[in-house]
């Protein structure tokens, strides 16, 4: 069980990386992809819902009635209640499907590329497998949900409370689902222990994303609910969608230990090459040794410290967070040495200054000596 001050420390990070990433800016560019997506996926579902038959679509159809704004919910109860006589519009809009299928995919594997730092070049057939995977768990769980769905709805007067277990199943449907996107997508060497955080945290999010969304539904009037209004409501429940795969993708890149805190752009070259990291807190003493050891190694000699002066650099109010990246540029490497520590505020004011660096005649003096390699 994680203490407070860990957690404390994680919500920290993710916050930072969620900020540094651009976590915001990729979720409206998936909120895009999936929005010229949709007519499409409708079409495709029209298509499965019509093969299945059983009474399946006037079922949709109430659904979306519940779930949808009014405009799409009228596309919708059209669409599944018409003549049937679609089939060449069933096909353009299943190659539609695709394409926009594979720009989301895309997407979304840019993204957690981004989040993840990596940079593994994936050929079009790559993403397509990685897509069919995805897209085929996303078949599964909506499939699964729908019919646990309507096997409750049936056993609802026979059994009594049983409704009560429908938020569970829409919980174990939607984990179903994204595991196979955050195991698939981020190009790393995951367990799959370690995609469970973001799972759980994309499962809980949507669901509550969907019930704050059908308690705008039942608290709106519909009868201002216009063609671009819907649209609007739509986008911004997809952005909302894909903020919040996202944000479990950073959690996960985080509790592993998968990112650097470096700005957007990271995973697309700037740490592709990094091939060893380590990160650590440590306290007052414990920096203080650490220093001293890096002293030695980057100088070559140690020796007495004299008293520092505190208007220099504040004193950290806790532990320090010293983060070690090394990174191979052609026959070189660099390495990168990053510390930090919170203060209190009234060092917001205070500038270092470059009077601590001893001139070239000082260097030798009498407060060091060459070091042992």
């Amino acid at each position: 069980m994680p203490s407070l001050s860990e957690a404390t420390d994680l919500a920290k990070r993710v916050f930072g990386e969620f900020s540094e990433k651009n976590v915001s800016f990729m979720a409206g560019g998936i909120a895009y992809n999936a929005f010229i997506s949709l007519a499409p996926l409708l079409i495709l579902l029209f298509l499965v819902v019509s093969t299945l038959g059983g009474g399946l679509e006037q079922r949709v159809v109430d659904s979306a009635g519940t779930w949808l704004p009014g405009p799409i919910a009228d596309v919708v109860a059209q669409l599944f209640q018409g003549d049937g006589s679609s089939g060449g519009a069933s096909a353009i809009g299943l190659i539609v499907l695709i394409w926009g299928t594979l720009k989301i995919f895309r997407g979304l594997d840019t993204a957690f590329s981004e989040i993840y730092e990596t940079v593994d070049e994936n050929s079009f057939s790559d993403k397509l497998k990685d897509g069919v995977v995805v897209l085929g768990a996303l078949v599964v769980a909506i499939v699964a949900t729908v019919g646990v769905s309507a096997a409750f709805a049936v056993l609802s007067d026979t059994i009594p409370f049983i409704g009560l277990l429908t938020p569970l199943v829409l919980l174990a449907g939607l984990a179903i689902a994204f595991f196979p996107m955050y195991y698939v997508f981020p190009d790393a060497d995951l367990e799959p222990r370690e995609v469970l955080p973001g799972v759980a945290f994309a499962a809980v999010g949507w669901a509550a994303l969907q019930g704050l969304f059908q308690v705008y539904l039942a608290f709106s009037d519909p009868g201002a609910g216009s063609f671009f209004g819907g649209v609007i409501v739509l986008v911004t429940y997809l952005y909302f969608s894909g903020l919040v795969l996202l944000l479990g993708a950073v959690i996960n890149a985080v509790v592993g230990d998968h990112s650097t805190g470096k700005p957007g752009g990271v995973g697309r070259g700037a740490a592709s090459n990094a091939e060893e990291g380590s990160e650590r807190t440590l306290d007052r003493s414990q920096v203080a040794a650490y220093l001293w050891t890096l002293r030695e190694d980057l100088t070559g000699y140690y020796g007495e410290t004299r008293p520092a002066d505190e208007d220099e650099h504040p004193r950290p109010d806790g532990d320090v967070r010293v983060i070690e990246h090394s990174e191979p540029e052609g026959d070189e490497e660099t390495w990168t040495v990053t510390l930090q520590w919170e203060s209190d505020g009234e060092s917001l004011d205070r500038v270092p200054s470059d009077d601590r660096v001893p001139s070239d005649d000082h260097t030798h003096s009498g407060d060091g000596r060459p070091a042992d390699d």
